[in-house]
This record gives C-alpha cells, structure tokens and sequence, in this order.
C-alpha cells in the first residue's frame, strides 16, 4: 500500500532535483545550446553552482533509506547532462568533472557491494559508461562491462528477466525499465568503441520481443509472475525506449504498444531522441 505521507515528503525532497533537470533539458534539447546562447549558458552556470557544491555527493533522506537506490538512478541524467553540454560546445572544468566522477564513483561502489542484480545495477552500469565518455576511469569501466555481461545472461530464452518477474505486478514495468537501462548502455558501449556481437544483439532482441509480446497479450508473462500484470497508463514507461528503441522493437510494439509521442526522459538527461544521436555521433 502507498503511504500518501511518505510520498509528499519524498516528492518536497525530490522537487529540487526535477526543477534542476527541466532547467538543462530546455536549455539543451530546444537546438540553439553553444557558449554565448543566454539560456544554455544560464544552464551551465546552474551546472557549475551544483558541481562546485557537489550537490548529491551526500546522500539524500529519501523514505525507507532509499537515498543511495534514488540518487543512483538519477546518475546516468547528470552524466548525460554533462555529455549534452560537451556536445554543445562548452568546456567542463575540473570542478564538474570531479563532481560527476564522485557521484559515479559512489554510486558504483554502492552497486558493487549490493545484492540488487536487476534493473537498478543496470542503470548503475548505464551511469559508469556514461561517465566513461567524459573521462576515463579504469575501475568503473570495468564495472560497467561486467554489468553488460550479466543483464545479457539474465535474459532467459523465453526473453523474460528472473529478477523482473519478481516484481508481481509490476513485473512489465521492470522489464521495460530494464530494457531501456540496457538500451542506453549498448549505445554508450558502442561510443567506448565496444563492438557488439550477433549474439549480444540476439539477446536484446529477445527481451524486447517478449515485452512487445507482452503488451499484446499479457498472459504468458501473467503465468510466469503468476500474478495479473499492471499496464504502463501512459507514455511515462517509454521515454527512453522511444528515442534509443529503434528497430529493435518489432511489430508488437508497433501494433499494442502506445504512439511514440513522449521523449522527455526527465530523469536521464532529457530528449533521449538527442541523447541518442548525440552519443551515437561519438561511436568509434
């Protein structure tokens, strides 16, 4: 049962965070970011007051001790955030760059030494390769790749997730979530100059035929679970895999899945239709 108290108090806490990231996705996604655009450059100077206070480097008291688990997942969105910037033609001092790092760093550390191995340590991976684009750092380059290897060899045959079945209920959510967390690290590994294999491919495949397959007819992932499944109610499930999906999603998504139409993943860095194509433009 939701305690509607933990969540406004988690929402005051959180809102900071969100006004933080809608002032760099408008700044960054309309087209016109370059040093000496007012408004991208008023976002940079945000960028730089949050670095130099290292902003999340100390945990949040998030409800239920979760602060580690949220701020970990909002990583990747500061990373990509720095990329965007990157992109755009600003310089990011060492202030910045010691910021993202210490964030990543943590957060990797956090990941290595818990027991999570679904989605959540995906995004942690994502967050790592992410980082590693800006500069590199042996340790969470390696962390990442690891993650890469197991997500894959998670996927079962069928294309279900173990891990995500879990979920009860919200098992097509985790899936989705884990999904888009491998769609982005695939895209960041292949910007680190990782090649990825037939059957690396094969596998992601697999798993986005069984969620398109799923948003179809329900029932194979219900028995599995052995629960009814809740549907995504609305575009909030699929931002990410909206603009990094691709051809990987086949005719089920097409046929039972909603239109395309939201790409404003809010907590990764925004219009992950330009995160794609930016970090698709860094591939080796």
């Amino acid at each position: 049962m939701i305690n509607s108290g933990n969540e406004e108090t988690n929402s005051k806490i959180m809102d900071p965070i969100f006004t933080f990231f809608r002032r760099m996705e408008l700044a960054l996604d309309g087209g016109n970011a370059r040093p000496g655009n007012l408004e991208s450059d008023c976002a940079f100077q945000l960028f730089g007051e949050w670095a130099k206070a290292g902003a999340l480097t100390s945990e949040p008291q998030v409800y239920e001790g979760q602060g580690k688990v949220k701020r970990g997942l909002l990583n990747p969105g500061f990373q990509m955030i720095g990329i965007k910037f990157r992109a755009a033609g600003y310089v990011l001092d060492e202030t910045m760059l010691a910021w993202l790092r210490m964030m990543d760093q943590e957060n990797v550390v956090f990941y290595t030494k818990g027991s999570n191995r679904a989605n959540q340590r995906v995004w942690a991976a994502t967050g790592a390769a992410l980082n590693n684009l800006l500069e590199r750092d042996t340790n969470t380059l390696a962390f990442q790749d690891q993650v890469w290897h197991e997500a894959l060899a998670a996927i079962d045959n069928n294309g279900f997730i173990a891990a995500e079945l879990a979920r009860g209920q919200q098992s097509l959510v985790y899936h989705i979530y884990s999904l888009s967390g491998m769609l982005v690290l695939q895209t960041a590994r292949t910007a680190l100059g990782y090649k990825e294999s037939v059957e690396e491919r094969q596998k992601l495949q697999r798993l986005a035929h069984a969620i398109g397959q799923t948003l179809c007819n329900p029932r194979k992932m219900e028995d599995l679970a052995k629960t009814k499944i809740r549907l995504p109610d609305g575009q909030w499930a699929y931002e990410v895999t909206n603009g990094f999906g691709g051809d990987l999603l086949g005719a089920d998504w097409a046929r039972c899945g909603p239109s395309p139409t939201d790409f404003n993943a809010r907590d990764m860095g925004g219009d992950s239709r330009r995160s794609f194509s930016i970090l698709n433009s860094l591939k080796h």
